[in-house]
């Protein structure tokens, strides 16, 4: 079960000077994902879906919400990770911005997002939140996601263009035996994998909410997986696929890393890239030993699938 409170980080900028805030903020953002904190929101989400039918781009809407003016938000369980965290935070940037922690029950917080969770039916899963009681298409995989603090039932263009290339992929592997997951989130993928027929399958993730919210969603999906809190998992056998949904920022330091997971000849799909970061992905990917074997992109986000030599 969820924690009963959810806690909410604020950050927002003392400076009243757009262009000078843009900047600064392009270097805290930077500075967040450095230390682990991929997961901040830009723009209140309280304000976000409060009209469903408000059917406009992610740019309008971004702007509609004050662009980039907008405070940094985190949400976690953990409120003495958040307290941490805004000491860091006070003690480096104190001149520029100023940090606020609020608490709302899990439940309330839960709702604010429901609006906005549809399924999703792809070549062979239906993925739904356990809210929506329609009739289920019989001839697709059900998955059942509860988001938690780890944002993600699916939505994002990225978690989509990765499930596409496992279902695409999966009986192009070197073998169904063993999968990994890097930056699992709510499980969503890895549980797919397991549905599909993957023998042994681990997610492993920075984030304490995505642990417990994967916990949950694969007792709801009557999974069997190992999790673990972290990044690159230590002490495991080479896998036949890897998959790794986490920003470019990131994936260009550990690329090394992830291709020593994989079996040669096995597959790594990566996304969380931009479109127009894939050609400097395959530079730092082929310098790690693998080869482009496909590529998709969907609303400017992207996903590459990768052979080890």
């Amino acid at each position: 079960m969820h924690p009963t409170e959810t806690h909410q980080l604020s950050i927002e900028f003392k400076s009243s000077s757009n262009p000078e805030i843009l900047g600064f903020k392009e270097d805290l953002k930077n500075w967040l994902i450095g230390v682990g904190e991929e997961s901040f929101v830009e723009g209140a989400l309280d304000n976000l879906f409060e009209d469903p039918s408000y059917d406009v781009t992610a740019d309008q809407q971004f702007a509609d919400l004050g662009g980039g003016l907008q405070p940094l938000f985190l949400y976690k369980y953990d409120l003495d990770h958040l307290q941490s965290l805004r000491a860091q935070l006070e003690a480096k940037f104190s001149e520029h911005i100023t940090c606020d922690i609020t608490s709302l029950t899990t439940e309330s917080w839960m709702e604010g997002w429901k609006e906005s969770f549809k399924p999703i039916t792809s070549e062979r899963f239906y993925l739904y939140p356990p809210w929506i009681q329609d009739e289920r298409p019989a001839d697709r995989i059900p998955i059942v996601i509860e988001p938690g603090m780890a944002f993600g039932t699916g939505q994002h263009a990225t978690t989509v263009l990765c499930l596409e290339a496992i279902e695409k992929f999966y009986d192009k592997s070197t073998s169904l035996a063993r999968f990994l997951d890097v930056g699992t989130g709510t499980g969503i993928l890895a549980i797919a994998a397991k549905k599909l027929g993957y023998e042994y399958v681990i997610g492993t993730d920075i984030d304490s909410d995505a642990i417990i919210a994967s916990k949950e969603n694969i007792v709801q999906n009557n999974c069997e997986m190992d999790l673990v809190q972290g990044s690159i998992p230590e002490g495991q056998p080479a896998f036949d696929m890897v998959v790794a949904n986490i920003i470019f920022f990131v994936l260009k330091q550990i690329i090394g890393e992830l291709s020593s997971q994989v079996k040669p000849a096995g597959l790594l799909i990566l996304s969380g890239l931009l479109a127009e970061e894939m050609r400097e992905m395959e530079t730092f990917a082929i310098t790690a030993g693998l080869n482009l074997e496909s590529e998709e992109s969907r609303d400017d986000w992207a996903a590459q699938v990768y052979r080890k030599l």
